[in-house]
């Protein structure tokens, strides 16, 4: 099983406030550290028009941590493809492949939030087509000489990229995938690699795995086409009551922020516990893999028994960067974590 460690937004949110030369200073000493822990790679992810900073441009940090790290991957976790140009998006992440020795990794998502799509310009109802008809695009232009394109939203005339990426034909595409049935059709369809969001339910999973791949078997896909990776937000301590009081302290908080601030859930009038109780927290904290490193494997176990999959994503990355913190709980899911998956595989 491979570990990827991510999310990383550089966000500055009201309650932990930091300047963002700071952040993205800190983003590299993760990355460095990650690799020197045996992380197999490290995911940023992409918003626009955030309050926080949420980091809109990937590119420029993934090609910074490239220049200080050798082995590990890098990965965009999601890069909004509905949002970009796919041509230009395609010579931007050829390059960043080309610097970074072959390690790019590319998580895409259509986008959903409708700020970007309504500062950007695009019409939303379209995001979906446009999103796998730009992949097309991209592909194309990776593994053709020349080629033009005429689609529904891109028309291209005999271009030629160069650059192409280090990696043959392209660098592994992964999409993030949301709760409904129809995304996990539309993944298999295209024979890209289905990644689980960080609140699915163990049943939502199961479900939808079973639908992307019985989609893509359907289109003719190769078996080594059809892969999966989950996502959870991980408090990892020494004791469970340590891993609990991050949680209080480090991730709710961050949801507690987020969800109000984006319009996910309506601002709480009442107490925190009152807000806590609301059922969209309930899922975050249902999803959350908290506790000791062994309860974390079993939690692990568990999905991996329901869906098997080859590639897990911890989010040990809190709101409240700290650091000191952060290193504790990346060295013993290193340590403890990984270790006995290796060994089982």
């Amino acid at each position: 099983m491979e570990f990827w460690l991510g999310l990383y937004g550089m966000q500055s949110p009201r309650v932990y406030p930091r300047s963002w030369a700071g952040l993205y200073d800190e983003v590299l000493e993760h990355a460095v550290y990650a690799e020197e822990l045996g992380f197999d790679s490290f995911w940023l992810t992409e918003h626009h028009f955030w309050y926080d900073g949420y980091c809109p441009n990937l590119l420029p940090v993934l090609a910074a941590i490239a220049r200080r790290t050798s082995r590990i991957g890098i990965g965009t976790g999601c890069s909004l493809l509905g949002l970009h140009d796919p041509l230009r998006d395609a010579e931007d992440k050829a390059s960043l492949d080309v610097l970074s020795g072959g390690r790019l990794l590319l998580g895409l998502a259509p986008g959903y939030r409708p700020e970007e799509f309504e500062g950007l310009n695009i019409d939303k109802k379209t995001r979906g087509r446009r999103f796998y008809e730009a992949i097309e695009v991209m592909k194309r232009a990776w593994s053709s000489e020349a080629f033009s394109h005429h689609g529904e939203f891109f028309h291209y005339d005999d271009l030629h990229l160069s650059p192409k990426p280090l990696q043959d034909p392209h660098p592994p595409i992964w999409v993030g995938a949301n709760r409904t049935k129809l995304q996990a059709t539309n993944i298999g369809k295209a024979g890209l690699g289905f990644w689980e969001g960080p609140s699915m339910s163990i049943d939502v999973f199961r479900t939808n795995v079973a639908i992307y791949k019985e989609a893509a078997r359907a289109a003719g896909h190769p078996e080594s086409a059809i892969k999966c990776a989950l996502f959870r937000d991980v408090c990892i301590a020494e004791t469970q009551e340590e891993a609990l009081r991050i949680m209080d302290e480090d991730l709710l908080p961050m949801y507690e922020e987020q969800y109000v601030a984006y319009g996910y859930v309506p601002e709480a009038a009442g107490s925190r516990r009152e807000m806590l109780a609301h059922p969209v927290f309930q899922e975050i904290i249902d999803a959350s893999f908290v506790g000791t490193p062994d309860q974390i494997i079993r939690k692990i176990e568990r999905y991996r028994d329901a869906v098997h999959f080859d590639h897990f994503m911890p989010r040990i990355m809190h709101i409240s960067q700290k650091k000191e913190r952060l290193f504790k709980q990346m060295k013993l899911f290193a340590e403890h974590v990984i270790p006995y998956f290796k060994e089982q595989s």
